[in-house]
């Protein structure tokens, strides 16, 4: 399945919203040109791990396998006027400067519309194009803080922030939805939009639960630690003789198999532990009686026995062992990807869902690899691409 096949991206994007959504927009089967300002480009491409050449950054990489890489300068007037050229000939084209930015480098809204009124443009930054916070920056924990995701993933009134860049990855789906969305209104009306994607808007999106909760009771849920949704000591984490494990038993049958199948049945008729109402009562008693339980029993054991049993349990896995579970195989997430100057193929993931994987590994681009390409595409000669690397910037 490669439902956008034809599409051309336009990507002005950068760091993790941006390039989460265009990777999902290419990972659909369209065209993805990224432009990337000369010298270093994508500030990105130095971040943290690198592998292999300069400029490869692991995780830059993982967000921007397969896609065309061209350098244009655009505080220069002919940078700006190859960009607008560029963006003639595209479907969707993808920022998420700081709001205001592209409007300054003449490729805003109005400008890119008049040169393509079909184009559907998709704007991601942290508090959106308008509101009183229009012009803070922000980063995913800064996101997490503001949102009150911080404060409810923490526990005893301490807040603490979600370790990997949770809305900054759904920032940049929700850019997917709303370009979806977009093209499927201009192919029934012809013209295009300009769709509006924030960080917080993102964060609070997924506290859905949590904001209604807010409204009918008036007060802010509190962060639970490991207990589960319905706060019941048989759905937490716990450790085990040899790791953690997860479980799940939230309902009463489940919970009854639970005690079963760890040999005390008798605890299901115990009138502490009887009903839900019961069991959250005296949350304490039974999370005590669990965790010295469960350091006497095998993680993987119970994980089977469990599972059997109809309980949701699961061991407590790094990302090495999950990506490594023969489940995760046959489900076709894991891709190889080409990382030069680096032997072994980067495992990137697939777009999360059945989709046609690629014929060949993508490559991480090299920064410019594609320009002389893509602007010969364009119709540049080599000379007119040439005077583009020569025009010093203002």
């Amino acid at each position: 399945m490669s439902p956008l096949a034809g599409l051309r991206v336009l990507d002005f994007t950068h760091a993790i919203a941006g390039s989460t959504c265009t990777q999902m927009l290419l990972q659909l089967g369209a065209e993805v040109i990224k432009i990337e300002p000369p010298g270093n480009g994508d500030a990105f491409r130095h971040y943290t791990e690198h592998a292999g050449a300069p400029g490869m950054s692991v995780p830059f990489a993982a967000l921007n396998a397969g896609k065309r890489s061209v350098v244009l300068d655009l505080k220069t007037a002919a940078g700006r006027a190859v960009a607008l050229r560029l963006a003639a000939r595209a479907d969707i084209v993808a920022e998420n400067f700081r709001p205001g930015v592209i409007d300054r480098l003449g490729l805003g809204w109005s400008a890119l519309h008049a040169v393509n009124p079909r184009l559907v443009m998709v704007s991601l930054s942290g508090f959106g194009q308008h509101g009183p916070l229009r012009d803070w920056g922000a980063y995913d924990h800064i996101a997490q803080a503001v949102s009150g995701m911080a404060m409810m993933n923490g526990f005893d009134e301490r807040p603490f922030k979600i370790g990997l860049p949770v809305v900054d990855s759904f920032t940049g789906y929700l850019g997917v939805i709303g370009v979806l969305a977009a093209l499927r209104e201009r192919d029934a009306g012809g013209t295009g939009q300009h769709i509006d994607i924030a960080m917080l808007d993102a964060a609070l999106k997924i506290m859905g639960t949590a904001a209604a909760m807010w409204s009918y009771t008036g007060v802010a849920p509190k962060g639970t630690g490991n207990r589960g949704f319905r706060l019941v000591a048989t759905a937490e984490y716990y450790a085990t003789a040899d790791g953690w494990i997860a479980l799940g038993a939230n309902m009463q049958h489940q919970i009854e198999a639970l005690f079963r199948e760890l040999g005390h049945p008798e605890l299901g008729s115990d009138p502490r532990f009887a009903t839900h109402a019961d069991r959250v009562a005296h949350y304490g008693e039974l999370k005590a009686w669990l965790t010295t339980h469960l350091l006497t029993r095998n993680a993987a054991e119970l994980e089977l026995r469990l599972t059997a049993a109809g309980v949701p349990a699961a061991r407590i896995r790094d990302i090495g062992e999950a990506l490594s579970h023969p489940h995760v195989a046959a489900r076709g997430l894991v891709q190889p990807a080409d990382l030069p100057g680096h032997e072994d193929p980067l495992t990137v993931l697939g777009p999360g869902f059945a989709a046609t994987p690629p014929a060949e590994p993508l490559r991480v681009p090299a920064l410019g690899e594609h320009t002389g390409s893509v602007l010969a595409e364009l119709g540049l000669s080599a000379a007119e691409i040439a005077a583009l690397d020569a025009e010093p910037s203002p």
